[in-house]
């Protein structure tokens, strides 16, 4: 191997470990490995990098972004919130349950599990919290419930890996609807069992009226999801498309309907999203660089020889890869895994005829538990300020919703109907 693809390789380890934003641990020794070990000329690295990030699909990503942060400062959630507490709420743990679904039907908006979290810890958490639920069980549920916005669609990480690895991102959004409800449904019984145990108390009983009236104030945002991926599977918009139409719809209710989004609102929603896509892209550009790297040195076909070596099937391969990315996902970055490891295994996907739009859920659905897990879980870090709660207590209460999900990744692996269904329907 080239002196300069080791020193290289090394940097990444430790800019990771000595705390450097991502971005910055794979961007900067790429560039060095591209000059260094590629022959690539200085003055072909401005080209390279406006190569890496132009991509038509890559542009969902800063508009889906965008209208999350708008959503957030449109003034619409709290109509939500009271929606499910109108109708769930007076049965006991049903509370918890809707949270869980609450976070799904985020995902359907905001594509964004940091905006999910957000939106959870800020309007969902206080009212479980007034509600009698303690408040590490609420944080963990917030928290939890926000990885959902990373699976079901339009989910960011299904965008980028469809955008890198050329696999259509319509399929992996209806894949991700299958796999995401189905996780949902397994974390929701495990909220209401928990819920039960320990006496959370119900809320008083609500008549239909006021039922009525709650859900005609959430419409405007519930509906979001039908523009959304209604206008995608009826050949109306591309994904891009949807997601610039989500930005003006969500403007459009918080301006006329709730009648709470301002400019300063908007303003800080611009600023949030810029630094978030600007983390993305030059993360993209970085990891663009290292896999190209990974290829010059022939790591894809040492994957493809390794697995032929010890002759395993589809099932065990995607099995072993599973293990190797929740491993891998204690200590980096998700959005990290998701751009530089994820597509390091699509060609031995490819070669072993395991379709890649199954693989990429799946892989998703590891990195989503890898967001929460310590010591590197970016959620975690993210959760702490937001819910008011000490990290340690938040993890204490979320390994049964981590398991949860990680069971819910087995049997959508054992079974992948659960998670294809609609995407051979589709076909």
């Amino acid at each position: 191997m080239d002196i300069w693809a080791i020193i290289g390789i090394v940097l990444i380890f430790v800019l990771l470990l000595s705390g450097a934003p991502i971005a910055i641990a794979f961007a900067l020794p790429a560039l060095i490995m591209a000059l260094m070990c590629m022959g690539v000329p200085l003055d072909a690295i401005g080209g390279f990098v406006f190569n890496s990030i132009n991509s038509f699909p890559l542009l969902a990503c800063p508009f889906f972004i965008l209208a999350g942060n708008i959503l957030l400062k449109s003034g619409g959630m709290p109509d939500v919130r009271d929606f499910m507490q109108s109708w769930v709420g007076q049965m006991r743990g049903g509370l918890a349950s809707g949270a869980i679904f609450i976070g799904a039907f985020l995902g359907a908006v905001s594509g964004s599990s940091t905006a999910c979290l957000a939106i959870m810890g800020t309007i969902v958490l206080p009212l479980m919290v007034d509600s009698g639920y303690d408040r590490p069980f609420s944080s963990a549920i917030a928290l939890n419930a926000a990885e959902l916005g990373w699976i079901i669609p339009p989910s960011l990480a299904l965008i980028i890996f469809g955008a890198l690895c050329r696999v259509s991102i319509p399929d992996l959004f209806l894949a991700g609807i299958g796999t995401g409800l189905f996780t949902a449904i397994l974390m929701a019984i495990v909220a209401l069992v928990i819920s039960r145990r320990r006496n959370y108390p119900a809320a008083a009983s609500v008549s239909w009226k006021a039922r009525g009236r709650s859900f005609t104030r959430a419409l405007p945002v519930l509906f979001m999801p039908v523009i959304i991926l209604g206008g995608i599977y009826g050949g109306l918009f591309s994904p891009t498309e949807s997601a610039a139409i989500a930005c003006f719809y969500t403007a459009a209710i918080g301006v006329f309907f709730y009648r709470k989004l301002n400019w300063t609102g908007v303003k800080v929603a611009l600023l949030d999203t810029a630094k978030l896509s600007c983390l993305i892209y030059i993360l993209i550009v970085g990891a663009d660089l290292f896999s190209k790297l990974l290829c010059y040195l022939m790591l894809p076909q040492a994957i493809g020889d390794l697995v032929n070596t010890f002759h395993l099937s589809p099932l065990g391969f995607l099995l072993v890869v599973e293990l190797a990315l929740l491993i891998t996902g204690f200590f980096f970055s998700s959005i990290g895994m998701i751009i530089v490891l994820l597509p390091m295994f699509v060609p031995t996907v490819l070669q072993m005829g395991i379709d890649p739009v199954f693989y990429g859920i799946l892989a998703i659905m590891v990195t989503s538990i890898g967001e929460i897990t310590p010591p590197a879980g970016p959620q975690l870090w993210f959760a702490e300020p937001i819910c008011k709660e000490k990290m340690g207590n938040i993890m204490r209460e979320s390994w049964p919703f981590l398991g949860a999900m990680t069971v819910a990744m087995l049997i959508c692996t054992f079974v992948p109907g659960i998670s294809m269904f609609l995407v051979n329907l589709w076909r």
